[in-house]
């Protein structure tokens, strides 16, 4: 849709890819239920909105996009994060995998913050968005980027990458999961159970 209205992707940053996104999910598909796409479940997408990391030592964390959900029966121990939180990271040469989306230990990282629990530490699902440039693909770049020893004990020892839904054109890569062992405790003293992350690559 982001394409159909004539926006150049190729040219565009992280920031006003997710602008975009935000703003396609609130004012085209939260507004139209005659479409294939189900955002029943959705309650509201908003982008950078201020949450807390597990222990609530730090209350300003801003993922890309949040999903507040929308369900009478919430599984979660903390009602205000009940909901899906996405990371979006630029792919390509100029945005290497070990220094952006499998980055550990830096300010720019992306599956890290799920699991050290910067992001989503009451929910036990989240996903990754990647703009990708340059040719690289998911079963190729991160399967070998996840395989390097330091980086898998660093991102909690994912799994090994399995399709859950194949590719249906050229721009998008398809739907991947990934799961990941957590680094810290809930508050009520027990280890956090690990979290799958869902990857979604879409060639910008």
């Amino acid at each position: 849709m982001i394409r159909a209205n004539g926006f150049n992707l190729a040219s565009a940053g992280e920031d006003d890819i997710t602008f975009r996104l935000e703003e396609i999910f609130e004012n085209r598909l939260m507004r139209d239920d005659s479409g294939d796409f189900d955002v029943g479940f959705i309650r509201s997408v908003t982008r950078e909105s201020a949450t807390a990391n597990h222990d609530e030592s730090s209350i300003g964390r801003k993922p890309d996009l949040v999903f507040r959900l929308k369900r009478e029966l919430c599984q979660t121990h903390n009602r205000v994060q009940d909901a899906l939180f996405a990371e979006c990271k630029p792919v390509g040469r100029e945005h290497p995998l070990n220094e952006h989306y499998c980055a550990v230990g830096k300010k720019t990282s992306g599956i890290e913050r799920f699991v050290c629990g910067a992001y989503a530490s009451a929910m036990e699902q989240a996903l990754m968005i990647a703009f990708v440039r340059d040719g690289f693909q998911i079963t190729r770049h991160l399967v070998d980027k996840l395989a390097i020893r330091t980086t898998r004990a660093g991102l909690g020892e994912p799994t090994a990458l399995s399709c859950v839904v194949a590719a249906t054109n050229k721009d998008c890569q398809g739907l991947y999961l990934t799961n990941h062992q957590r680094l810290f405790s809930w508050p009520d003293g027990r280890r956090a159970t690990p979290i799958d992350l869902y990857h979604s690559w879409h060639d910008c």
